[in-house]
C-alpha cells in the first residue's frame, strides 16, 4: 500500500511538472492570428473582432462576427455556436459565450467572452445557415 501511495505521489508530481513546462511555452511561432479568414470548407468569409476597447484579462466582453458567403454577400439568419479554450493549458473557456443578437446584415454579436489569464486562446465558431454548415477557428494571444 505504501509503494502504491508513493507511486501516485511521484506520478502526480511528474504530471504537474509537465503541465507547468507546457504552460510556460510560448504559442507556436507560425500561429495564425488573423481575425478575418475563410471558413474551413470555404463556404464563408468570417471576421471576428472585439466590440469595444482592448482585450484584457478579467472583464466580460463582447465580440462581433461578420459573416459573408464566398461571394462576399452578407449571410442572414445564421446560427453560430462558440467553443474554445487554451490549447496549451488543456482547458476550455471560463464562460459560455453565446450568440446574443444581430447588429446588421451579416453581423452577429457574441456575448459572455472572458479571458481568465494571459496566453494563447482559441475560439471555434460552428456556423449553420442556408449556405451550409462550416466552422472556423480564431487565435488570440493576450500578453
Amino acid at each position: 500500500m505504501k509503494r502504491v501511495l508513493i507511486g501516485l505521489v511521484v506520478l502526480m508530481a511528474l504530471a504537474a511538472g509537465f503541465m507547468a513546462f507546457k504552460m510556460m511555452q510560448p504559442p507556436p511561432s507560425d500561429l495564425d492570428l488573423s481575425l478575418q479568414k475563410p471558413s474551413d470548407k470555404g463556404l464563408y468569409q468570417v471576421a471576428f473582432k472585439q466590440e469595444n476597447g482592448e482585450l484584457a484579462v478579467g472583464p466580460i466582453t463582447t465580440f462581433l462576427v461578420e459573416l459573408k458567403d464566398a461571394q462576399g454577400n452578407p449571410v442572414e439568419g445564421a446560427e453560430i455556436g462558440v467553443d474554445g479554450g487554451m490549447p496549451q493549458h488543456g482547458h476550455g473557456l471560463p464562460t459560455s459565450p453565446k450568440l446574443s443578437g444581430i447588429v446588421g446584415p451579416g453581423n452577429y454579436r457574441i456575448d459572455g467572452v472572458k479571458f481568465s489569464m494571459g496566453g494563447w486562446w482559441q475560439f471555434n465558431l460552428a456556423i449553420t445557415s442556408h449556405v451550409g454548415e462550416d466552422a472556423v477557428t480564431f487565435n488570440v494571444v493576450l500578453e
